[in-house]
């Protein structure tokens, strides 16, 4: 049973540093620092002795991704199809794409504005999962994209975005271009036109799924789906594939939807 708490969960900062490439210029040598954050001079890997269920031994700076009792992903329950998220983008957004050695990000340049829920925000980065690191009922997508949002005191939210395969999906072309150049690739996004149509979605506090797995997020995913063409979802699988982690215990949080 689900419970229906607040509307909007308490954040705690997580430095937006953790969370970029060096700089966005055009250079073609990208940063090491994974998807969600962390230490560059550090490995990790989503296989063997360095994978998820040893994340947080391998370093005291990762002990949070063992020790946390908010961590994402988690599995969510059935859709309830309820309101609509209330997200406001400024438009396309240019940037850099590139390879980071766990996926394939988008940088956004300074200036990427998105209000949601009320909240003034800029969209730090994009990047993507194959297949889906949340589940629903068990069931994982075949992707899952994380745009990345911060305000202005670091504090992060996250809207999530699970993938089928199904119909091409133009509003991806640029950043799956990006996903298959070998180098850092200038790019621009979309935000409102990379989200499907209908926004009902579930809230809820959680982490980076990378390490450090710092805690304080707060994670947006929409119910419905996007499709993406079996040609794009084999370009970005070229790049990673199942650079997924497990799915988290729920705990004592609750999962919020967005009933109207």
């Amino acid at each position: 049973m689900h419970r229906f708490p607040r509307s909007t969960p308490s954040l705690v900062a997580v430095p937006v540093a953790l969370l970029l490439l060096a700089g966005c210029s055009s250079s073609s040598e990208p940063d090491a620092a994974d998807a969600h954050g962390g230490d560059p001079g550090s490995v990790w890997s989503y296989t063997g002795d360095e994978g998820p269920s040893h994340w947080g031994a391998l370093t005291s700076e990762y002990g949070t991704c063992s020790s946390g009792e908010e961590q994402s992903p988690i599995d969510l329950p059935a859709p309830k199809r309820g309101a609509a998220l209330d997200l406001q983008a400024s438009g396309p957004v240019e940037g850099i794409t590139a390879d980071n050695g766990h996926t394939v990000q988008f940088t956004a340049a300074d200036g990427a504005r998105t209000r949601i829920g009320g909240d003034d925000l800029h969209l730090v980065q994009l990047h993507f999962h194959a297949g889906s690191e949340h589940t629903v009922e068990g069931e994982a997508a075949d992707a899952e994209f994380h745009f990345v949002h911060a305000d202005e005191d670091g504090a992060l939210t996250v809207v999530g975005v699970l993938a089928d395969r199904g119909a091409h999906n133009p509003a991806y072309d640029s950043f799956v271009a990006g996903a298959t150049a070998g180098a850092g690739r200038e790019s621009t996004v979309d935000l409102d036109a990379m989200l499907p149509e209908a926004r009902s979605h579930y809230r809820y506090d959680g982490s980076l799924t990378t390490p450090p797995c710092s805690e304080g997020v707060r994670w947006i995913v929409l119910e419905d789906r996007i499709e993406l063409g079996a040609d794009q979802l084999a370009d970005l699988e070229a790049a990673h594939v199942e650079n997924v982690r497990p799915v988290q215990p729920l705990g004592d949080r609750t999962v919020d939807y967005s009933l109207a």
